[in-house]
């Protein structure tokens, strides 16, 4: 049969030459786990869709077993009369117990088209969210679990990150043509399908031998390996377990936190937006996360609940005795004390019972009454910027501050000495690149919600139960196969958490507080010049003086061992600004969403846009003049997928019968920038005021 690479016998062999991997010794709770068979595979398929039903279909499929050995197939039959020979002899060679681990980039699709050929139970997939499936068991034999999600990156850059010799193929494709299981495919059709399945089997590969790992301790998702680290480092800290235990929030603290937390400060300034601006600055706080992580305090005592609290005694818990407070506070009367506050802080999505709010893309201008809930690093922050009249501390937690422990803060330094000493040298870019990753993963580690809402695969059947159960007087007749897991209460969820907790949810929520502070800083520095900001980068015009700001901040990260050199001696700083390149024009029209022009071409940063498409694209019509709302991203609008679950039917194509099952259909998307009548009101009513006060500035005389 067309495109069979290798023969059965040769891919099984391959396999039973493998060994079984040995689980842990001495873990009771390791006896009846499966054990791993030791070589490395890697499966895809390719779909074709159907634009005239909007529905898609697999007509090839590739299985890299190994570094040597390739089965492809052109239908469903043939793949599940694989699995059934392979399994026939991984039963009689290694038992009941042996699991062969398949890797499949981005699992999650190809998930959708496998449950339609095969009756998925609810306890042989894991989800971490509607139609994001880690990992899916097939046969009680088959481990199926996602690269994409274990690696956070496209399988190009996987493959380019772990120096694999062979690589994915680049616009080599052409996926808007229509094969079906019977059409002949050309040399470079067939090249692509096997390059895509052999760069997986490699980067994983090497990417064991770098780290030391196995298939059965390899971890599942990005994260996982500095969680790996964190947990080893945090469990050497002398008496950890019962001084970790104290810390662990309740659930009505844990109720507050999730309140309080906030992610980082994205904004544009309202009296900048919509104008083309020459010669903008952009500073970029390095390593923000870790940063913070290193030379800040956390709450690191059990928080006391204290209830209703004074505002005399807030001040001077937070001023004088240096608490960590969480507080639940009313607010009347909320106005900004300087109009011109280009980046107002208070979110209006973490606010409550708002009276007569006005708004800025999201962030609160005025408003006759809210309650929110704050840490003590945002309460100075609110305090400083807007006015409001009699504040009221309806709820309140305070605990000790203190710096994380020793061993984790060490792990957070070596983690940025290695990637300092490692930039710039090629031959260990691998290792670069990994250590890197890590460092990313500090934040998202420490921010791990302990509660969420837990996704589970069910059948239709059960999906319906659920409705019924839930809704009483809705079920739909159809959709997606995912349900909440309401096994455990959140209480229960908790405490089910905590009990494995190695460090707790109160450092993830100061860890981002922290950071909006510096940021902060650097945006009260810019002042009226202050153009736009993301998380730890601040854009502006004219200029900003970094000299006693950095100076501050070299001296706190030398006390606390947050510098490197790199390989040419040249010493560096965790939390320090750090100017990037200029931009020749600049305009904004929003959080995450602007453009610029450097060295005369067009760059666009907007969600929904290809970074790579999108600026080209805007260059070839005119440019940054053509950035304004109505203007749509054809070619840089990425795809949309159009899920299509339950469905099992025939059609004829080509005089010959074609089955259609659940799939995905993957579709060009187009992207059209839109802004709210909200929004667009305030950005006229910000120029009119811009207007007015640069011709106050030029004539004192003025009357209004």
């Amino acid at each position: 049969m067309e495109g069979w690479i290798c023969s059965h016998g040769d891919a099984i062999q391959a396999i039973l030459n493998a060994e079984l991997l040995t689980n842990k010794v001495g873990n009771p709770g390791m006896r009846n786990r499966p054990r791993y068979i030791d070589i490395v595979t890697a499966f895809d398929i390719e779909a074709t869709r159907l634009p005239d039903i909007e529905q898609a279909f697999m007509y090839v499929w590739q299985w890299q077993i190994g570094p040597d050995c390739l089965i492809m197939g052109r239908t469903w039959d043939e793949f599940l009369e694989v699995l059934h020979t392979i399994r026939g002899f991984i039963l009689k060679g290694f038992g009941d117990r042996a699991r062969l681990v398949v890797w499949v980039h981005n699992l999650s699709y190809e998930f959708q088209f496998l449950r339609g050929i095969y009756p998925f139970q609810r306890k042989e997939v894991l989800c971490m969210d509607s139609r994001k499936v880690v990992k899916c068991e097939m046969f009680k034999c088959f481990e199926f679990r996602c690269s994409y999600i274990h690696s956070n990156m496209s399988l190009d850059l996987f493959g380019k990150k772990m120096g694999c010799q062979i690589r994915k193929l680049i616009g080599t494709f052409d996926y808007d043509k229509i094969r079906y299981p019977w059409t002949k495919l050309t040399e470079s059709e067939l090249a692509y399908c096997k390059h895509d399945v052999a760069v997986l089997v490699e980067a994983i590969t090497k990417e064991m031998e770098l780290d030391g790992d196995t298939l059965a301790t390899i971890p599942m998702t990005s994260t996982g390996y500095v969680r790996r680290d964190a947990k080893a480092a945090m469990q050497s800290k002398d008496g950890f377990r019962p001084w970790l235990r104290e810390q662990l929030p309740d659930f009505e603290l844990y109720l507050a936190l999730r309140e309080a937390f906030r992610g980082g400060n994205t904004h544009a300034n309202r009296f900048m937006a919509r104008k083309i601006l020459e010669d903008v600055h952009s500073v970029d706080r390095s390593s923000s996360y870790p940063d913070v992580l290193v030379n800040c305090e956390y709450p690191i005592s059990e928080f006391k609940h204290r209830g209703p609290c004074s505002m005399d005694r807030l001040i001077r818990q937070i001023e004088v005795h240096h608490y960590a407070m969480v507080i639940r506070i009313a607010l009347f009367n909320v106005r900004l004390r300087d109009e011109w506050t280009g980046c107002p802080y208070l979110s209006k999505d973490k606010c409550r019972l708002i009276h007569n709010g006005v708004y800025d893309n999201g962030r609160i201008l005025s408003a006759d009454y809210l309650e929110t809930t704050l840490t003590d690093i945002d309460f100075q922050i609110v305090r400083s910027q807007y006015a409001v009249d009699n504040p009221c501390v309806f709820d309140s937690w305070e605990a000790h501050y203190g710096y994380l422990p020793d061993e984790f803060r060490n792990l957070v330094n070596e983690y940025y000495r290695l990637k300092t000493e490692l930039k710039g040298d090629e031959d260990q870019k691998p290792f670069y690149d990994k250590i890197k990753a890590k460092i990313n993963a500090l934040y998202g580690m420490s921010a791990q919600n302990p509660v969420k809402e837990d996704i589970v695969f069910a059948s239709w059947e059960e999906v319906q139960k659920w409705y019924m159960k839930h809704t009483m007087f809705y079920m739909p007749a159809e959709g997606p196969n995912y349900i909440p897991n309401d096994d455990l209460t959140p209480e229960q969820q908790l405490a089910k958490y905590n009990r494995k907790a190695f460090m707790v949810y109160q450092w993830g929520v100061w860890v981002t507080a922290h950071a909006r502070r510096e940021l902060q800083e650097m945006i009260d520095l810019a002042g009226d010049n202050f153009v736009y900001t993301d998380t730890d980068s601040v854009k502006y015009v004219g200029d900003l003086d970094l000299t006693e700001y950095n100076s501050r901040i070299r001296v706190r990260s030398e006390s606390n061992g947050a510098f490197a050199d790199d390989a040419n001696g040249k010493r560096h700083y965790m939390g320090v600004y750090e100017r990037e390149q200029d931009y020749d024009r600049f305009i904004t029209l929003g959080a995450k969403k602007y453009a610029y022009e450097q060295d005369g071409h067009c760059h666009v940063t907007c969600a929904g846009v290809n970074k790579t498409l999108g600026g080209p694209e805007l260059e070839a019509v005119g440019g940054l003049e053509a950035f304004r709302p109505g203007f749509c991203f054809r070619k840089a609008g990425g795809t949309e997928a159009v899920y299509n679950d339950n469905v099992d039917f025939e059609i004829q194509r080509d005089g010959r019968p074609l089955r259609i099952t659940d799939n995905v259909v993957i579709r060009p998307s187009e992207y059209t920038i839109g802004l709210t009548n909200e929004y667009t009101l305030l950005l006229h009513r910000a120029e009119l005021m811009y207007q007015l006060h640069r011709e106050m500035q030029m004539n004192r005389d003025l009357t209004i």
